[in-house]
């Protein structure tokens, strides 16, 4: 299954969890999956991103402006297009 599947299916809260998961029994779950964590774990990142900017239309709009910093702006486009990818 795709990260963005996971995603899809149960949502960003379970995602976070999953991927910060501390105790051995979630670890097991994440281990279990055929989920790739690396890729989930890259889009959780991105929806923190992203909400970081109060949501999609707001995150558009700075990354769009010309006095964002180009590192940033990257990074942005990435995370939008991650988040967009699991609707």
């Amino acid at each position: 299954m795709k990260a963005s599947e996971f995603v899809k299916i149960f949502g960003w809260e379970e995602s976070k969890v999953l991927v910060n998961a501390q105790s051995l029994t979630m670890r097991q779950i994440a281990l279990s999956t055929t989920v790739a964590t690396v890729e989930l774990k890259r889009l959780v990142g991105s929806h923190e991103l992203v909400s970081d900017y109060y949501g999609l239309a707001r995150a558009k709009e700075y990354a769009d402006s010309k006095y964002t910093a180009p590192e940033l702006k990257v990074a942005l486009k990435q995370a939008i297009a991650d988040v967009e990818s699991c609707l």
